[in-house]
């Protein structure tokens, strides 16, 4: 399927979100996955456990831009917590450099 297609001709997400951001699955509620296209579900039980956006993607193998678009409708779905990202300070830098190794690793193997 083309891309505009999964995401209704949009190409950016409605909230902000960097290659790096966790995101996570929460309890979908009474309706659970039914109201979700498969493209969704899919990304939706990629991060069962925090992932990046970006190992996100790769697990479902869509692009990038359409899996930061769907990844924001859900969350204003209430179906995934989208995570703040790093500040800034000597500290942050640690734990993004962390985060991109870790990604790095997934996305190995």
């Amino acid at each position: 399927m083309r891309s505009y297609a999964l995401t209704l001709g949009r190409t950016r997400p409605s909230l902000p979100l960097l290659l790096e951001t966790l995101v996570t699955a929460v309890d979908p509620g009474p309706g659970g996955l039914a109201g979700m296209t498969p493209e969704q579900r899919n990304i939706y039980l990629a991060c069962t456990e925090s992932r990046s956006v970006t190992e996100i993607a790769t697990t479902v193998q869509l692009p990038i831009g359409v899996v930061r678009v769907l990844i924001s409708d859900l969350a204003q779905q209430g179906k995934v917590e989208i995570h703040r990202t790093v500040g800034s300070g000597p500290q942050a830098d640690t734990e993004l450099l962390e985060r991109i190794l870790h990604g790095l690793h997934a996305i190995a193997g």
